[in-house]
C-alpha cells in the first residue's frame, strides 16, 4: 500500500445528487476507503440518486437539514470540528465555504476545497468575492482542470501555493453492453449533462436543424441529464423540447432522465460528445474517453489536452454551424475510423485519468 496510516476524512457536500461533482465525490470515496482510510459523508439536501452506490461501498452518510442558512453554517461548523478528523474535504462553492467557516478560531485537521467548475463570471459577483476570501482558510484548492488553476491564479494570485491540479479520476462500472458500430446505418451520440442553457442544448438544436435532410436521416442524439428546476433553469429544458418540435426532430434527438447506467448507453453509441459553454473537467467526456470513444467537444476546460484530431473533433460551442460540421464529420467516418479513433481516447484516458496515480495525489495532499 501506498499509505500504511489509517485517517480519518469527511466529505463535504450539497447532497447525493445526480451531478457531476457528487459523482466525483462518490469516486473519491471509494478510492480512498480502498486504500484504507476511514470516509464518511456529509451532506445538507437531500437528494439521493448516487445514496445507495455509497451504502453499498458501507460508507456513513450523515445529513444536517435545515431551511435556514445560519443554522446550517453553525451546525456544520460543530459537527466538523467535534468530529477528530484528519482532513475534510469539500467539492463546489457553498461546501467550500461551509468546510472554511468551520476552521475559523483555529483548527488540527487538513481543510482542502476543491474548485469544480471555471465560471469566471461568478468570482466577481458579492456572493464569489465573499466565498473567494474565505478560502484564505484552506490548506489547498483542488482543481480538476488547468483552465481553472490558471482562473484561480489570476484573480486570487495571494492563494498559488495553494493552488494545484488533481484530473478526476474515471472508474466504470460492468459493461453488460456490446459496441455494434452504426446501428441501422446512422451515427448514434451519446450527451450526459443536465439541461441547462450552460451545456448548450438549444445550440445542439440549431445545428442538428441546420443538417440537409439526408444527414439528419444518417444522425440518432441521446441526451441524458436532469432538468434543472433548483436553480431555475427549467426554462433551458421546457425551451429545448419547444424547439426540437418546432424543427421536426423528435426522431433525431431525444431528451431523457438521467442514468445511472449511462456507461452501458455510451458503449452502444458511435461517439460521446459535449457542448458546453463553460466546463471544469468534464466527467462524460472523460468517461467516454476511458471506454473508447470518439469524441465531439467545445472548447472548454482542458480540450488541449483531451481531443485532437486522432481521437475526435472540436466545436465552438456559440457557432452551430462549428456543431454541424463536427457532427457530418464523424457522420463521415467509416466503421474502422471510428474504431481506431476510440482506442486513442483509451489510451488518451489511460495515461490521464489512472486512478492509483490520481488517489495518490489526494493522499499526498491529505498527509
Amino acid at each position: 500500500m501506498y499509505y500504511q496510516k489509517r485517517m480519518k476524512i469527511l466529505l463535504l457536500i450539497d447532497s447525493l445528487g445526480s451531478g457531476g461533482a457528487q459523482r466525483q465525490m462518490v469516486t473519491l470515496a471509494a478510492l480512498l476507503k480502498q486504500r484504507g482510510q476511514e470516509v464518511s459523508f456529509l451532506i445538507y439536501a437531500d437528494e439521493g440518486f448516487f445514496q445507495n452506490e455509497v451504502e453499498k461501498l458501507k460508507i456513513p452518510i450523515h445529513g444536517i437539514f435545515t431551511k435556514s442558512y445560519v443554522q446550517r453554517i453553525w451546525k456544520v461548523r460543530k459537527y466538523i470540528r467535534n468530529g477528530n478528523y484528519d482532513a475534510v474535504i469539500s467539492f463546489m462553492d457553498t461546501p467550500n465555504f461551509l468546510n472554511n467557516f468551520a476552521a475559523i478560531g483555529g483548527k488540527n485537521w487538513k481543510v482542502i476545497t476543491s474548485e469544480r467548475s471555471s465560471k469566471e463570471d461568478y468570482l466577481f459577483t458579492k456572493q464569489g468575492k465573499i466565498f473567494g476570501w474565505f478560502q484564505r482558510y484552506s490548506d489547498a484548492i483542488v482543481c480538476n482542470s488547468y483552465n481553472a488553476l490558471a482562473m484561480w491564479e489570476k484573480h486570487y494570485p495571494q492563494y498559488k501555493h495553494k493552488l494545484l491540479v488533481i484530473y478526476n479520476p474515471v472508474l466504470l462500472p460492468e459493461i453488460t453492453e456490446e459496441y455494434k458500430p452504426k446501428r441501422n446505418g446512422k451515427l448514434h451520440v451519446v450527451i450526459a449533462a443536465s439541461y441547462q442553457y450552460l451545456k448548450n442544448p438549444l445550440g445542439l438544436i440549431e445545428a442538428i436543424a441546420l443538417l440537409s435532410d439526408e444527414e439528419k436521416d444518417k444522425l440518432r442524439v441521446n441526451w441524458y441529464g436532469r432538468i434543472e428546476v433548483i436553480t431555475g433553469d427549467k426554462k433551458a429544458y421546457d425551451e429545448s423540447i419547444s424547439k426540437i418540435k418546432e424543427y421536426y426532430l423528435e426522431n433525431i434527438l431525444k431528451l431523457n432522465e438521467p442514468t445511472k447506467d449511462i456507461a452501458n448507453k455510451m458503449i452502444e453509441a458511435d461517439v460521446v460528445a459535449l457542448f458546453s459553454e463553460l466546463e471544469g473537467l468534464p466527467n462524460a467526456i472523460c468517461e467516454g474517453m476511458m471506454i473508447g470513444k470518439p469524441i465531439v467537444m467545445s472548447k472548454v476546460s482542458d480540450y488541449w489536452e483531451l481531443v485532437d484530431t486522432t481521437n475526435g473533433i472540436l466545436c465552438d460551442w456559440d457557432k452551430p454551424e462549428t456543431i454541424k460540421n463536427a457532427l457530418v464529420y464523424m457522420m463521415e467516418r467509416k466503421e474502422g475510423e471510428l474504431q481506431t479513433m476510440g482506442q486513442q481516447s483509451r489510451h488518451k484516458a489511460n495515461h490521464l485519468f489512472s486512478k492509483e496515480n490520481i488517489t495518490n495525489k489526494w493522499l499526498d495532499i491529505i498527509n
